[in-house]
């Protein structure tokens, strides 16, 4: 059954430019929770390259939802503690991103650049969201709980987000446990 349908809600387009060292990923529309695990696939197979920065075009990014947010701030963690030159930097983040990653206390963990550079043949992701909900919950339990750590003021936002995944995703396991 299409994600998208499920949920009602559609992934954003994901753009990749491999440029050798670095990477370039546009992310068209909205980065929400079914997208961040495409995005996570994506970024961890550039890993696998060898990739270690990047540069998000969010240029046409409408919004990101707390979910994709903490998927990028984990990301960005562990490619920072790879090396000094990883991780991301943001392309022109349109305002409601911005305001967004602001009001969180997460926009100075980032990087910023003026340019794409050679950036001009990106592809489009092929993305086959195949909806696994105990994924897609510890994906998001995963994602909030780093926003937490990244700024302990957003655990006032995120604590009833937290306790409600935890609780879903123990009966989940549990359902799947008595199969």
């Amino acid at each position: 059954m299409d994600a998208e349908l499920v949920v009602g809600i559609a992934p954003a387009k994901l753009y990749v430019a491999d440029l050798g060292k670095r990477a370039v990923v546009r992310i068209s529309g909205r980065a929400n929770c079914l997208s961040s695990v495409p995005f996570k696939r994506v970024i961890n197979g550039l890993v696998e390259r060898g990739r270690q920065a990047f540069t998000l075009d969010l240029s046409d990014c409408q919004l990101m939802d707390s979910t994709f947010l903490g998927v990028l701030v984990g990301l960005n963690r562990t490619l920072g503690q790879a090396g000094s030159t990883g991780g991301f930097s943001l392309y022109q983040p349109t305002e409601p991103v911005r305001v967004l990653l602001d009001n969180l206390g997460i926009l100075e963990l980032f990087g910023t650049t003026d340019s794409l550079g050679q950036a001009g043949t990106a592809e489009s992701v092929e993305q086959v969201v195949v909806l696994d909900k105990t994924d897609l919950t510890r994906t998001s339990l995963d994602a909030h709980q780093t926003l937490i750590d990244a700024n302990p003021g957003n655990e006032a936002r995120f604590k009833e987000v937290t306790r409600f995944l935890e609780e879903d995703l123990k009966q989940q396991e549990a359902a799947d446990s008595s199969d």
